[in-house]
């Protein structure tokens, strides 16, 4: 008898790990490799650097839209994938070598396990502040019993090669957007196993779309990932108990995370750069500490997040993953997002699940402390005086130590990287070095510090039609407006020094920015904005704002600047709700929607009026909070924070897109809808471009708390990445058609019974149930409650919950086709109890159309009959919305609510609220109240020391 024959074939590991496609065929297991990238250093052989940017060869496709694909495929043609090459064997933590495109080099990597999203995507998607050559190789083996022939569907956004065996099958050359091209060949899979060997590539000029999926048609077939030691039967089993395992909230507000899944079940927990940590599901359920599974002590236990704290006990990044949220610069805000990694604890169960939770910032109200601005602005800077190096460092510490601080390489290192690499981005650091230039003096600053922002800026680009090569954005129109603050104030600081870029003097540099920054300001001004109440990009209009108000020598640039700053304020405070700039947006992200904590608008409510959180996202709140010249009006603090019992209000953006500045040449326009009480907020935009792709609208929403928004979407893609506009929750695939009336909301999402809902399924609702205090499933209805506030949403045949990963009770999805949903809020005072409010809902009538098209007709608590579908008028008790007296179209208000009025081309704004009053002269671009109805500076002249 042999030494093998004495060895008991049950425990032998198999040396794999077995998987099944999902039930569309989808392949969700693979071992990937790294993305490797490197600059584009051949820009110049497909692009003039000089001249106009404009026309068929110009430089203006150098962003990451559909404009720029023959441009990739141009710089494909010059190094494109190599096809005669040794393909690796696939063996998970096993070394690799690739030829990289062009044969220039060769690349190293390691396989690793992925586990993909629902959609089937292998995702290296990425935002890079400069251009850069990406690729990517994954690998898989299929395995049947007997020789089959299958078609495999190939879907990727960029060129791929695609090995079966040792054969190459199919190739790529084409570049989409943010869907992947299709692509099928047919191929015969002999008996056994087959490799598979996917190389892919990418160029990115700002985010880019860097996926991949592979389905096969026909038979099921079965996925097998080589593993040394794995074993497929003891994790088949592992893989039943990690799909059961959830954690019961992205949003960790105490550091400590909760698992539940299997009872008994051992699991092993890290996150990417920390220690392993392990851990039993006694009674189904375990808690781990985050900073723990990052390998950091654990802080002193906080008191409840919401109550009100000294700021600078901890900063905003505590919990933050290793490397995110520790160099932020004025433009990127730590989410304190990170990834945790679950296992079971078993060597021969190589197979892994990943749960995305997030540490959030501690400091947050929801109402003033005290009644002393200054008090809310010194706690901001006393948190930004401890926070990550910056621009908003240096003035934060200067306004609280003028003699002690200094400016040094520290802090000016990280804008001045950005700018001399021309990063996407760099045009916020520049507005950013010119405070830090103009406030401090010059004998705060360390030795050759001030010559190395002078040569910086001198040699930067600060508009499209100047010379180089780059993807910095100028086409957003927050990017523009502060494009042309920086290029108008850099200019008047250097008036008479020659900008090495352009070749023209800081005076012909300052004229051209005036030019473009009072035309900006002057359509703002009257037609509002396209990116209507972006929690992401009004803070930096802010910013741009306040530093001409500052810093600009122009008379009528500093009036423009000042009224335009009024107002955004004024929209701010009438579409936040305690703390929460809850309005619908026409940018945003998940981790804002998910969490007002993250929003950039946050530290710049707590600074100006006291409520919001204090987060990373510090330059536009520095910049406001060490103003020696901007004063905010009174008024604007008084609508932030004196809340009535009903606040309805209306908002109505219109203006025109211009090639030249915004890649596109149409109107744009927004309805914007709020009810506000001091317990709950509901907003919407009205029908705002029903049945066209989206991208990272928030449609509509409602918000009884920092971490309770709830509010539905059609997503894109089963990640939530910022690569990937729309995504799950930041976006939708299509526009739906939304309409509200005071406290209630109805949508419907235009999509025929027999059109596929897109890559991730239908519809879903975010819903955080264990944010709330009460939760309660009635027929169609999922109602919660928050304090004295209520919410509640409706779908035909009602809403269940997702029961596992980083979503579970966060994520509902409906139980019937999706297509119409129904939200309401209400409050204690206005509705009784909570057992009331739910009593009194009425189911809704999710009937169809004649066709099919969806409809929705819901009887409010008080009596109301509202009636939206696809088509036709919105109606309340029969009446359609926006039909005037008269029976037609009205010319709807610019902005109305409780304090301020202003109808259609009006040039008079006239705001009053608690006892305040406010006028701008919008036609003129000047405030016109007197100064003794205006609140005090945000901070005296020898705090905010200015150098002019």
């Amino acid at each position: 008898m042999t030494q093998m024959e004495n060895v008991d074939p049950m425990s032998l590991p198999t040396g794999r790990t077995v998987h099944a496609l999902d039930p569309t065929g989808l392949v969700r297991d693979w071992l990937v490799g790294p993305a490797w990238s490197a600059p584009v250093d051949d820009l110049d052989a497909v692009l003039d650097a000089t001249g106009s940017p404009w026309g068929t060869d110009g430089r203006w496709v150098l962003t990451n839209g559909p404009d720029v694909a023959p441009l990739k495929e141009r710089l494909y043609a010059l190094r494109p994938l190599v096809v005669e090459q040794a393909l690796p064997e696939p063996l998970e933590g096993g070394r690799f070598t690739w030829v990289a495109p062009g044969g220039e080099w060769v690349d190293e990597g390691r396989w690793r396990r992925a586990h993909t999203g629902t959609d089937g995507l292998l995702d290296w998607s990425a935002f890079c502040h400069t251009p850069e050559r990406r690729h990517a190789v994954a690998s898989t083996v299929l395995e049947v019993d007997q020789a089959e022939v299958r078609t495999l569907e190939l879907t990727c956004t960029g060129p791929f090669t695609l090995w079966v065996g040792d054969e190459l099958v199919a190739s790529g050359a084409g570049f989409s957007y943010m869907e992947g091209a299709v692509h099928r060949v047919e191929v015969r899979l002999p008996s056994g196993t087959t490799r598979i060997v996917l190389a892919t590539w990418q160029v990115a000029f700002r985010e880019v779309r860097h996926t991949a999926s592979l389905r096969v048609l026909g038979l099921p077939v079965r996925v097998v990932v080589p593993s040394p030691g794995g074993d497929e039967y003891a994790a088949a089993i592992a893989e039943q108990v990690l799909d059961a395992v959830a954690s019961s909230s992205w949003a960790v507000r105490d550091g400590v995370v909760e698992l539940t899944g299997p009872v008994g079940a051992a699991l092993v927990v890290r996150t990417p750069d920390g220690p392993e940590v392990r851990t039993r599901l006694h009674g189904g359920r375990t808690s781990l500490h985050v900073a723990e599974l990052q390998g950091r002590a654990r802080p002193v236990p906080a008191d409840d997040p919401d109550a009100p704290r000294t700021p600078g006990t901890t900063s905003d990044t505590e919990g933050a993953p290793a490397g995110e949220g520790r160099e932020a610069t004025a433009s990127m805000l730590s989410t304190g997002e990170t990834l945790l990694t679950v296992r079971v604890d078993d060597a021969r169960c190589p197979v892994e699940r990943q749960l995305a939770v997030a540490v959030l910032p501690r400091e947050r109200r929801a109402e003033p402390v005290g009644d002393d601005p200054a008090t809310w602005r010194r706690e901001l800077l006393e948190h930004v005086a401890g926070s990550h190096p910056g621009s908003a460092r240096v003035l934060a510490r200067h306004v609280i130590d003028p003699g002690g601080s200094r400016v040094g390489a520290a802090d000016l290192d990280p804008a001045l990287a950005m700018v001399d690499a021309r990063a996407d981005c760099a045009d916020f650091e520049a507005v950013g070095l010119m405070h830090v230039w103009h406030r401090l003096p010059d004998g705060v600053w360390e030795a050759g510090q001030r010559e190395r922002v002078k040569a910086s800026l001198l040699g930067f680009k600060y508009w499209i039609d100047q010379p180089g090569l780059d993807a910095m954005c100028y086409f957003t129109e927050n990017h523009q407006f502060v494009w042309h603050t920086a290029e108008l104030l850099v200019g008047q600081t250097f008036p008479d020094e020659v900008f090495t870029n352009t070749g023209w003097s800081g005076a012909e540099h300052a004229r051209h920015g005036r030019e473009l920054g009072i035309e900006w300001m002057r359509r703002k001004l009257l037609g509002g904005f396209s990116e209507f109440d972006s929690n992401a990009y009004l803070a930096i209009d802010s910013l741009a704002l306040v530093s001409l108000v500052e810093l600009a020598d122009d008379l009528e640039v500093r009036h423009l600047a000042e009224a335009l700053l009024d107002k955004v304020l004024l929209t701010l405070a009438a579409n936040s709700w305690r703390g929460v700039h809850g309005a619908a947006h026409g940018r945003s992200y998940t981790p804002t929607l998910r969490s007002s904590r993250l929003e950039e608008t946050a530290p710049i409510m707590w600074a100006l009026w006291g409520t919001g959180s204090l987060n990373a996202a510090v330059l536009p709140a520095t910049a406001l909070a060490t103003a020696s010249t901007y004063r905010l009006p009174a008024v604007v603090r008084a609508v932030a924070t004196a809340l009535p019992d009903h606040w309805e209000g209306r908002q109505v953006y219109r203006g025109g897109y211009r090639f030249h500045h915004d890649l596109l040449s149409r109107p744009y326009g927004s309805d914007l809808r709020v009810w506000r009480t001091p317990d709950a907020m509901l907003s919407s935009v009205q029908a705002y471009r029903v049945g066209l792709p989206g991208l990272q609208e928030h449609v509509w929403g409602a918000t009884l708390g920092a971490e309770v928004q709830v509010f539905a979407t059609l997503p894109a893609a089963d990640t939530n990445s910022p690569s990937a506009r729309p995504n799950a929750w930041a976006g939708q695939r299509v526009l739906p058609r939304s309409h509200q009336h005071r406290d209630a909301v109805l949508s419907v999402h235009g999509l025929p019974a027999d059109t596929p809902r897109g890559p991730v399924g239908g519809t879903h609702v975010w819903f955080p149930a264990a944010q709330m205090d009460e939760v309660v499933v009635r027929g169609p209805w999922l109602a919660g409650r928050v304090g004295d506030g209520y919410v509640a949403v409706a779908a035909e045949g009602g809403l269940m919950p997702t029961a596992r990963g980083d979503e579970a009770h966060q994520a509902w999805e409906p139980r019937g086709d999706g297509r119409g949903f129904v939200a309401t809020v209400g409050r204690a005072v206005d509705d009784g109890s909570f057992e009331d409010f739910v009593a009194g809902l009425v189911d809704p009538n999710f009937a169809a159309d004649v066709g099919g098209a969806p409809r929705v007709r819901w009887t409010a608590r008080d009596g109301r009959v509202l009636d939206l579908g696809w088509e036709g008028p919105f109606t309340v008790d029969g009446v359609p919305d926006g039909l005037t007296a008269d029976g037609v179209p009205e010319v709807p208000p610019h902005l109305r609510n409780p304090a301020v009025h202003v109808a259609a081309g009006d040039e008079r704004l006239e705001a009053s609220w608690a006892g305040h009053r406010m006028v701008l002269d919008l036609a003129a671009g000047r405030r016109l109240e007197p100064a003794s109805s205006i609140a005090p500076s945000p901070a005296t002249a020898e705090e905010a020391h200015r150098v002019r």
